[in-house]
């Protein structure tokens, strides 16, 4: 009788609902944010598929094409013709006025947080916009102003990290920590949801 009345009680039912949408939130958000991403490129890329070639309304098949695009690309920039083509690509994106600060801007930071493992030396921590407010940066370089050390820092925005801030900071403003540059990137893409529980100062750098 006791075990019917723990079952029914109020504290039981509130404790049960809590552990199930605990376990059930992350999972359809997951889902949620999957088909919403998937739909949105679906429906970016299907209409200008579609002046190239007649293909049906199937769901999913924008996505589906994109990703094979993205595949041939790859395949095609590891041959020479493919290497040459890329070239001249790059040449006229590098040139043509307002365009090229996009691409060119673009494509450092994509190179820089997704290829070129390593760019980014380590993270930080700065205050930034605002003394008392820390964000995440990424130490990009050393430079010298006025025979004082300072560091070239990124700091991205969230959750798009290929746009944000390049600063420079003074050496002994600049908070070192045990982030990664992976556990950092993670942190910016979720905007704060996935996140280590604690995060270390290193004293002595």
């Amino acid at each position: 009788m006791s075990k019917i009345k723990e079952i029914f009680s109020l504290k039981y039912i509130r404790d049960t609902f809590l552990t199930g949408f605990f376990v059930f939130l992350p999972v359809a958000l997951t889902i949620f944010i999957v088909f919403y991403i998937l739909s949105l490129v679906n429906n970016l890329v299907l209409p200008y598929l579609r002046y190239i070639l007649p293909i049906p309304d199937i769901p999913g098949i924008g996505v589906l094409t994109t990703l094979l695009l993205i595949f041939f690309t790859g395949l095609l920039t590891k041959n020479f013709l493919g290497k040459k083509l890329l070239s001249i690509s790059d040449y006229i994106f590098s040139k043509t006025p307002l365009v090229r600060s996009i691409y060119n801007s673009l494509k450092q930071i994509t190179e820089s947080l997704f290829i070129k493992k390593g760019s980014f030396k380590k993270t930080v921590l700065v205050e930034f916009p605002r003394k008392g407010m820390l964000s995440i940066a990424f130490v990009a370089s050393e430079i010298k102003i006025n025979d004082k050390k300072y560091y070239a820092v990124y700091v991205p925005t969230a959750p798009n990290p290929t746009s944000g801030y390049t600063i420079f900071v003074k050496e002994e403003e600049i908070i070192h920590t045990d982030l990664t540059i992976d556990e950092a990137t993670k942190i910016i893409l979720s905007g704060g949801l996935v996140i280590p529980k604690e995060v270390k100062i290193k004293e002595d750098i």
